[in-house]
């Protein structure tokens, strides 16, 4: 579809493989993939980033040790920053350092799109807030139009550090907080739309009936010329390892399941956009009002 552009290291500063990984990985993923479940204690053993991950998969906790590449604790001896190594650099921890680069361009563009005319962004199921964050450090500070940051997220603690992470935007600018469900936005924006809408990480875990639905609200109360901004997981080769002993389980889609269901929600397919990050495990999708 012409709407589906793939993203190569020609494109932008992107984690790829080497041919030597890529031979490697014929040899090593059927390895992980075959491990016992119980094996998961003996990698949270080798490194406390991945015991991190593994206690708190599909929380923004483990985000951001994927983020950091694990670094977010530090290695104690040689044989931790081998396993720091194996576990932080597989493609899907690639892949979502990927992902997040492609939503933090994203959002810039429509920060410098929309910074004459005023921006209400509304970030749902926000997390860390980080994309958001680090997009606004991306640009000049803006003091000629409002411009209104909101955060949701029914997790007390992801707005705790979602709080800590912006306070260099607190200030700046009008920044709130929810406590909320994803859903429950429209409540928040009696008078003025959001026209910038960005939710990464959280549809992953939605079948395509809730999509439906999330896509429709955001639709129905999205400013006209609004974007929406959000991703998902594609199925790939590393997904047994993930949910067998990492134990981080998600709903896997396409980036056509995407299009099809925004569609279905109101969004014309002529001002839908998917970017499908190098190592093709994560998409960005890019929908226009």
């Amino acid at each position: 579809m012409k709407n589906i552009i793939f993203e190569s290291k020609h494109t932008g500063d992107f984690e790829i493989n080497s041919i030597l990984r890529n031979f490697f990985d014929i040899f090593f993923i059927p390895i992980l993939n075959n491990l016992p479940s119980n094996f998961q204690k003996t990698i949270k053993k080798t490194h406390k980033s991945a015991d991190e991950v593994i206690e708190k998969a599909t929380s923004h906790s483990a985000l951001e040790v994927l983020y950091s590449h694990g670094r977010i604790h530090k290695s104690k001896n040689i044989l931790q920053k081998f396993f720091r190594y194996v576990w932080f650099t597989r493609n899907n921890a690639k892949a979502v350092r990927n992902r997040l680069k492609i939503v933090k361009r994203e959002i810039t563009k429509e920060i410098i799109k929309k910074k004459d005319t005023g921006i209400t962004l509304l970030s749902i199921a926000s997390g860390s807030a980080r994309a958001v964050v680090e997009s606004f450090a991306n640009v000049p500070l803006i003091t000629h139009t409002p411009v209104s940051l909101n955060f949701l997220d029914k997790s007390i603690e992801a707005i705790s550090y979602s709080r800590s992470l912006a306070k260099n935007l607190d200030g700046a600018y009008t920044c709130k907080w929810i406590t909320d469900t994803a859903n429950s936005f429209p409540k928040y924006f009696p008078d003025n739309k959001p026209n910038i809408v960005e939710m990464v990480g959280l549809l992953d875990y939605f079948d395509d009936e809730k999509i439906l639905q999330t896509f429709k609200t955001i639709y129905d109360n999205l400013e006209e010329g609004g974007v929406l901004i959000t991703a998902n997981v594609i199925d790939n080769k590393e997904r047994p390892f993930l949910e067998k002993v990492v134990g981080w389980n998600m709903i896997y889609s396409t980036p056509e399941d995407f299009i099809r269901i925004a569609n279905e929600a109101g969004f014309n397919s002529e001002n839908i956009v998917v970017y499908v990050e190098p190592l093709k495990i994560h998409f960005v999708m890019v929908a226009h009002k």
